[in-house]
């Protein structure tokens, strides 16, 4: 479906209305005009003509003669005289009923073809009637109506062009807060609880911006309170977590230990990774330099990994690298890349981290181990893992990924682990 812009809309309807309006006035005014113009010029000659209508009451036909010829010098118009006895001063015309009835004594005028002519009965002095003819062609006839064509055109597209400009401003007034409360509800859309439209225009506008303001109210202490009660949920856990572990280490058998314990953990990871969660979902969006922030944290990690007797090797960028992710969130992600690989790994696997810069600006982190690989590439759905942890943590993972205008990619490492690749974009002003 083809969609048009409001402002578009709003001015072809009230450019086509005036048009029609113009239409319909100017056109039967042109009309009118035209009938005045040809009336005005049949008037005109009847007056030119007054001189010659003397003539030819009281003077001999070579004085006649000599007035038609400079009638016809003088004004554009064919002017002639027929006497009763047939002859004809001027140019010839032809004695059709029209001439006839003006033969009678009554002065007319009548169309005909490519013009019109005008008759005008004239008793002479041996009493006869003779009928002067001045021939007027279509040019002659509506010569004045041409100045009132063009100051009546100009007048119409004037007003056409005025009706256009107001349609366009006024529809520019409408369509901006219809904008705005669309520019909210994307920001909504994309997690900008704090987005709010000012409202303005017509009052069903601001009804409309102050509805979209409730909802996004509600949903702000929707999903505030939700957090809330998650991370109160998740920290409350922590302390009988705290004594099932002091439980277990109080068992004699080793094994029932070992699986205790590990069950423990597993539930521990899950209550970090959920506060984890809480935590980025209610974080700004903001920026920092990858960089640094995985330069802090090799060194974290360094000694767990000497530790363990884990081989960690490290290519990293030597300059910075600057990403469209808070330094906090990139952090809690670069963590549970690394935990992932103690937890799911056998001890004294090796691993590797690399930053590199990505196309486009951002940077790539890459984290390869030499471990048994992922068991599904798909666990960066919600709620899947294949180790017994919740998945939460790759879900941070990938939700800090897409936020930044990046992607989180699973895959084999060379030496046949997991690959977990990270796209970060660049900060949105160097886009």
């Amino acid at each position: 479906m083809r969609r048009t812009p409001i402002r578009r809309e709003l001015v072809m309807l009230v450019g086509g209305t005036v048009a029609l309006v113009l239409v319909a006035f100017l056109v039967p005014l042109l009309l009118v005009m035209r009938t005045i113009s040809a009336d005005d010029t049949v008037i005109d000659t009847a007056v030119v003509t007054q001189p010659l209508v003397v003539a030819v009451a009281g003077e001999e036909p070579a004085v006649v003669g000599s007035s038609v010829r400079d009638l016809n010098l003088r004004h554009v118009g064919d002017f002639s005289v027929r006497y009763s006895d047939g002859a004809v001063l001027g140019p010839y015309f032809a004695r059709t009923p029209a001439v006839r009835l003006a033969e009678r004594g009554q002065s007319l005028s009548t169309e005909v073809d490519g013009g019109r002519e005008v008759l005008i009965a004239v008793v002479t002095r041996e009493g006869g009637t003779a009928v002067i003819r001045a021939y007027l062609s279509q040019g002659r006839l509506y010569e004045g109506i041409w100045p009132a064509l063009t100051a009546l055109t100009l007048l119409g597209v004037l007003l056409l062009g005025l009706g256009v400009a107001v349609a366009s401003v006024l529809a520019t007034l409408l369509a901006r807060p219809i904008r705005e409360v669309a520019d909210v509800s994307r920001r909504l859309a994309s997690g900008d609880l704090s987005a709010r439209a000012r409202g303005g225009g017509a009052v069903e506008l601001v009804d409309v911006a102050g509805a979209l303001n409730f909802l996004a109210r509600r949903i702000g202490a929707l999903v505030t309170g939700e957090r809330e009660r998650i991370a109160d949920l998740s920290h409350r856990l922590r302390t009988p977590l705290t004594a099932l572990r002091l439980e277990a280490d109080l068992l004699t058998d080793d094994g029932e230990r070992a699986r205790l314990n590990r069950a423990v953990d597993a539930v521990e990871t899950t209550v970090t990774e959920a506060i984890a969660a809480v935590r980025a979902a209610g974080r700004e969006r903001g920026t920092s330099d990858a960089s640094a922030v995985v330069a802090e944290r090799i060194e974290f990690w360094k000694p767990l990994t000497h530790a363990e007797d884990r081989p960690m090797t490290t290519r990293t960028a030597a300059r910075p690298l600057p990403v469209a992710a808070p330094a906090a969130e990139l952090r809690d992600v670069f963590d549970v890349l690394v935990s992932n690989v103690f937890r799911h790994t056998p001890p004294r696997t090796a691993f590797t981290v690399e930053l590199v810069p990505r196309d486009g600006g951002g940077a790539v982190l890459t984290v390869d181990d030499e471990g048994p690989g992922l068991p599904d590439t798909r666990l960066i759905r919600r709620g899947r893992s294949g180790g017994g942890s919740s998945g939460l943590g790759l879900d941070i993972v990938r939700r800090l990924a897409e936020n930044s205008g990046g992607a989180l990619e699973l895959g084999r490492s060379p030496a046949g682990g997991a690959r977990i690749r990270i796209e970060l974009g660049p900060p949105a002003e160097d886009r």
